[in-house]
């Protein structure tokens, strides 16, 4: 029967914040026995219910269902989830009549955000009088229904999903009577709580020299640019979860690209408009207005994202991007596509005006407009499909002028233009990644240097997505500086709490001539140098690893310290060097680490001429089965000489080869006591080995 349980709800366990100090965030405390809980789809199947269709099972589901995102916010042990199966199948279920007696009705919801064909609704004699939806999140979130009006009539929940594209489904739990809104605990009061502490950005995984969250789910970096003295970082980010939602801007400024101050979220979700990706440029001349000619404003172009639609936007700030507001003629661009996102606005000083680069992201193709104030757009051209395929879409693009060096990485004083776009599978490593062409663009055209070139990849590693480089740094220091998001669309779920994934360390990108062409060169920015402590070691010209037989050294560490580690070998034509990062094992006895059974392994074997990175026993890595793997790159020598610097953190290592020509990223989660370094290897000679442990970003230490 569909009944009224006058009891708690059980602990509010899925929406769990496991460092704060508090019992559970649960909404045991919330909904109280002074509430009457309808439904809690706790029981063993939809007892009082009418199921029609092949959505919802024929019991409510426990949590996330195959193939389908992290679902959390859910109460107890059930839950009502209709991606059986996935977005395809469809529903309805529709309760008992029940007597309203209270002044509002709440319930959990997420899933799709469609009031006409995913939703749910409380129905009165047969009318619609109140309808909650998700927010294309699997965040289950409080709707409230002031039902004061109808109290003392009887009414039926219809819960539906008759939708089987993208977001076709629905999750709902907890329904519920009560004289007063139910409200989940706030950002503010998890953030405060959070920063009081012990562990505040102290988490054996937490990155202490890559850019994280305070709190909950980050993604793609938005809106880079540098302005009076800072550098701007947005972000991706879900406020109230730990979990892909609610898209708004998350923000943080640096003077040194190194250390972060975290500033109150930018741009927020608003009513059906989530914030996707987007850029940020100073508008000097004041074309768009927004700011003064003594005064030029911040401008944030992003993409407005709506069920069915996505279109782009702007926002604008007059008080160095610590308020932002949203244009009142939003959108300026709508094309009427659900899948037109990620614009990229540069100021081209030949033809004096604004130039932006945005995706169509399924069809694969990047268009360029032109505008005079950032209002109004002209199509100018467009540029693809190309590069590898299969791939499901395209999206982030990036477009820029480098410097060209020559093969040795001396100046050339010539420049070409690099399009950097990325895919949300398919890619070199699996899963998501990016791509590259060099070209040259006249501020109307891309015209890439080799129609025909395959996939140049940005990265050979699998976490390393969406990277987007600062506008507006000055001329006089004339880098071009990106940062991706380290992490895989694939495997995005890591196991981390209360925060969950990391940006990359900055790069300055350069083009270098090689015997295949033009090829992107990628190096860790000089500010990181500024965290280095003292040198732990240094071998000139030691030779360690004889032809005959296989020999190792061990850089060993008392405790974790974030490293950068520079290692270059001579490797014979059939030799091979290997290198264990954030490896385990005991006091190191006669050269060894005892019980070595964990470490991320590098080796680079000049006989296949290929570098990988294996993280198969790196430590956890069940938590997903594509997560463990190797991902290798090819490297040619030259002369024999391999190069590589390695920025090792508690959960991520970078691996810049050749100078950066080559580059791998990867996540990696290792247990508490793998910090050491072990090197090995055959037939190799080490020339040079630095090792420097880093400072902390978020304290001085």
């Amino acid at each position: 029967m569909f009944v009224r349980i006058l009891s708690a709800l059980p602990p509010f366990a899925a929406l769990r914040c496991a460092v704060l100090g508090f019992i559970a965030l649960g909404l045991a405390a919330t909904v109280c026995c002074a509430n009457e809980v309808l439904e809690s789809f706790d029981g063993v199947n939809y007892a009082g219910w009418q199921v029609r269709g092949d959505a919802f099972g024929d019991s409510p589901a426990t949590g996330t269902l195959p193939g389908q995102q992290e679902v959390q916010g859910f109460v107890g042990a059930g839950l009502v989830n209709s991606f059986l199966n996935g977005d395809r199948t469809t529903g309805e279920m529709l309760s008992e009549p029940f007597v309203i007696d209270a002044d509002h009705a709440a319930l959990l919801v997420g899933g799709g955000r469609d009031t006409e064909r995913v939703f749910v609704e409380l129905v009165i004699d047969g009318e619609r009088v109140a309808v909650a939806t998700g927010a294309e999140s699997e965040q289950l979130a409080w709707a409230n229904w002031d039902v004061r009006e109808h109290r003392g009539r009887t009414a039926r929940i219809r819960i539906v999903d008759n939708a089987t594209g993208g977001w076709g489904h629905l999750l709902v739990d907890a329904i519920t009577l009560t004289d007063e809104p139910i409200r989940a605990p706030g950002r503010d009061a998890l953030l405060a709580a959070y920063r009081t502490s012990a562990e505040y950005l102290r988490e054996p995984w937490r990155p202490q020299v890559h850019f994280t969250p305070e709190i909950h789910w980050m993604n793609d970096p938005n809106g880079l640019v540098y302005h009076r003295g800072e550098y701007h970082l947005f972000y991706q980010y879900n406020p109230f979860g730990i979990a892909w939602g609610h898209m708004s801007w998350g923000h943080a400024v640096s003077p040194d690209l190194m250390h972060w101050e975290h500033l109150p979220v930018a741009l927020w979700e608003e009513g059906d408009e989530m914030i996707f990706s987007g850029c940020a440029v100073v508008d000097r001349g004041n074309t768009s207005g927004f700011g003064t000619a003594d005064n030029p404003p911040l401008v944030a172009v992003y993409t407005s994202h709506r069920p069915g639609n996505q279109a782009q936007s702007l926002a604008y700030s007059t008080d160095d991007g610590r308020t932002w507001t949203k244009h009142a003629g939003n959108p300026v661009l709508d094309i009427g596509e659900a899948d037109f996102r990620d614009p990229k606005v540069f100021w081209h000083e030949p033809t004096e005006r604004w130039v932006m680069v945005v995706s169509l992201a399924v069809a694969k193709r990047l268009q360029f407009y032109g505008s005079d104030d950032l209002k109004s757009w002209k199509l100018l051209s467009e540029f693809g499909p190309a590069g590898a395929e299969p791939k499901p879409n395209w999206e982030c693009p990036d477009l820029f002028e480098l410097p060209i060096e020559d093969a040795r990485g001396r100046p050339t004083g010539r420049t070409a233009w690099v399009l950097e776009v990325d895919m949300g599978g398919g890619s070199v490593a699996g899963g998501s990644g990016g791509e590259y062409f060099v070209g040259d663009f006249d501020g109307q055209r891309f015209a890439c240097h080799d129609p025909s070139q395959p996939a140049y990849w940005v990265d050979y590693g699998r976490d390393f997505y969406a990277p987007v480089s600062w506008s507006d740094i000055p001329a006089d220091d004339g880098r071009r500086i990106w940062i991706g998001w380290m992490n895989n669309w694939e495997t995005h779920l890591l196991p981390t709490d209360p925060w969950r994934s990391a940006m990359s360390v900055p790069r300055t990108l350069s083009l270098r001539e090689t015997a295949d062409g033009l090829r992107l060169v990628q190096r860790p920015v000089r500010e990181l140098e500024a965290l280095r402590g003292p040198e732990v070691r240094q071998l000139e010209t030691v030779r360690v690893l004889d032809k005959g037989e296989e020999a190792s050294l061990v850089v060993q560490q008392p405790s974790f310290s974030p490293l950068d580690l520079v290692l270059e070998c001579e490797v014979q034509d059939d030799g091979f060097v290997w290198l264990d990062l954030l490896a385990g094992g005991d006091e190191l006895t006669d050269g060894e680490l005892a019980n070595d059974t964990e470490a991320t392994r590098l080796r680079y074997d000049a006989s296949t001429e290929r570098l990988s990175l294996d993280r198969t026993r790196s430590g956890e890595v069940d938590f997903h089965e594509k997560f463990a793997g190797v991902h290798t790159a090819p490297l040619t020598l030259d002369e024999r000489r391999l190069q590589l610097r390695i920025i090792l953190d508690a959960s991520s290592v970078e691996v810049f080869a050749q100078d950066g020509r080559v580059v791998l990223t990867d996540r990696v989660f290792p247990s508490p006591g793998s910090h050491h370094v072990r090197i090995g290897g055959a037939g190799a000679e080490i020339k040079k080995l630095q090792v420097w442990p880093l400072r902390s970003i978020w304290r001085d230490n």
